[in-house]
């Protein structure tokens, strides 16, 4: 059953020594149990009107879908390495991506999802990520 929950992001970034990040609150809805789920959301800010969705596969597989004027699919799956398409303000890349660590404890009451992944570009590391996604009822 399909529920609206409040949607609480942490995003921090490392890219070159700099250290950078964003928290954002916004409606969303969440539908599944525990271990795989779905959020869904739509971007404010800089991408504002992207539809996101995060599917949650045995709590350790996460497809991340944005879908408006900017459309990404990552594949943040602890422990293996995806070749993704990213679209960004300033154009589209191929992205390896990969999970050190994807903790997921969620409930039908809401609860926390945490990854941490690194993007990169040919040989190198272009940025390593950390997110909290903390989901509470609306």
């Amino acid at each position: 059953m399909e529920k609206e929950v409040v949607i609480k992001i942490v995003d921090r970034h490392e890219m070159d020594g700099d250290t950078d990040g964003l928290e954002t609150t916004l409606l969303g809805k969440f539908s599944g149990e525990r271990n795989s789920y779905v959020l869904s959301y739509t971007e404010n800010g800089e991408l504002e009107g992207c539809n996101v969705t995060l599917r949650v596969e045995n709590g350790e597989c996460i497809t991340m879908t944005r879908s408006g004027m900017f459309e990404t699919e990552l594949i943040i799956q602890r422990g293996k390495r995806h070749n993704c398409s990213y679209s960004t303000p300033a154009g589209n890349l191929m992205l390896g991506v990969f999970a050190q660590r994807v903790d997921s404890d969620m409930n039908e009451n809401g609860g926390r999802l945490e990854f941490d992944y690194t993007l990169d570009l040919g040989a190198g590391v272009v940025s390593e990520n950390y997110l909290v996604i903390t989901v509470t009822p609306a």
